[in-house]
């Protein structure tokens, strides 16, 4: 059976992908200063947090999940599939990442006793190697998916959406997964793409298909407008709760890997359509405003994050803990990472504007 949407726009708005990011991103900031305690340096101790570490840790993990289906679904809507689009937005992501990660290095060399190799160097330049953008494993793995984005869009998938779902979230993540299982070399990088992109090709269906539109649909049928609310807000604990109970679907073949279906496919496209319906209906306008300003910075915010855990933690962890508190520390710590993103956004942009004026004349900024 045929399904096709020919979607016009996208089922929310900037605005709203912001908030979305900016909530992203939030959990991201608690899931770092909080899960991994072996993380923490000396003098640094939250023993309630600690014991909880273990349960809070994959629930707010779902932040990538969410970023991850944000890239495939508004690559859909993107009307330019070309390579030349994907090597602009790989360019641009690099640039954030090497303006963020030259300060970070000198920093590291000069104040913290930091020494680099050559090769140790060109490995963080390209983020094969992180000691001290740590948090940027992510860089490489956009790069790849938007130099594999063009062919699937434009030569893979179809207007079929059964035939979609089976390629995209069975046969390539089967051939990542024998990748990483049989090559030791770079397997951490493939065993990524493995466990993430069925979430990127999930964000593409989703928009292909116009299938936040039919879940709204659906939702408008069952019961009155307070029973709606209270699936919603079951909904809103269901995804995390289910990354926490680490329900998985696995298939075992003879002499293969076994194969894991990531159901973060279904996690994170429930979360966002819960946050949606939250942009639309909440009345905390401030509160969305805030929100908004950091899922719009939120990839420099995560760049910058890197200088409280990376090779030069020992002088800045300090920092980000000094208001003890957790709330406090939480607040903080996005109030650092905000300033810095705004102040080197400035510079950032300016950079890529250049760079894509003069590399890519033709294609619209």
């Amino acid at each position: 059976m045929s399904i096709t949407a020919n979607r016009q726009k996208p089922y929310f708005d900037r605005k709203t992908t912001n908030i979305i990011k900016g909530i992203a991103l939030i959990m991201m900031s608690i899931l770092h200063f909080f899960t991994f305690p072996d993380w923490w340096g000396e003098g640094i101790s939250y023993p309630l947090i600690e014991k909880a570490a273990d349960y809070l840790r994959s629930p707010l993990k779902l932040c990538v999940p969410v970023f991850c289906f944000l890239t495939g679904y508004f690559y859909f809507f993107n009307t330019d599939h070309s390579y030349k689009y994907s090597f602009r937005k790989i360019s641009d992501i690099y640039i954030s990442y090497w303006c963020i990660f030259f300060p970070f290095a000198l920093i590291a060399v000069l104040f913290a006793d930091y020494t680099y190799t050559f090769s140790g160097f060109v490995k963080e330049l390209l983020a094969i190697e992180t000691p001290a953008m740590c948090f940027c494993w992510y860089v490489n793995y956009y790069c790849f998916t938007m130099l594999t984005l063009p062919l699937l869009a434009e030569r893979v998938f179809s207007k079929n959406i059964h035939f979609d779902l089976i390629v995209g979230l069975i046969l390539i993540p089967s051939i990542f997964r024998l990748v990483s299982h049989f090559i030791p070399i770079g397997s951490e990088f493939t065993f990524n793409l493995f466990w993430w992109s069925p979430v990127v090709y999930i964000g593409y269906i989703f928009a292909n298909y116009g299938l936040f539109e039919k879940m709204e649909s659906l939702l408008r049928k069952i019961g009155s407008r307070d029973f709606q609310s209270i699936i919603l807000i079951f909904c809103f604990f269901l995804a995390p709760a289910g990354r926490l109970l680490a329900f998985e679907l696995t298939l075992q073949i003879s002499h293969l890997p076994d194969f894991i279906v990531n159901m973060d496919i279904f996690y994170a496209p429930v979360f966002i359509f819960v946050l949606v319906h939250f942009c639309k209906t909440a009345y905390l306008s401030g509160l969305k405003a805030v929100l908004s300003r950091i899922g719009k910075y939120s990839l420099l915010m995560w760049f910058i994050s890197c200088i409280f855990y990376g090779n030069s933690s020992s002088i800045f962890q300090p920092i980000l803990y000094l208001p003890h508190n957790p709330v406090l520390v939480t607040l903080w710590g996005n109030l650092l990472c905000y300033v810095f993103s705004y102040v080197a956004d400035i510079g950032i942009k300016r950079i890529q504007n250049y760079k894509n004026a003069k590399c890519f004349p033709d294609q619209k900024q």
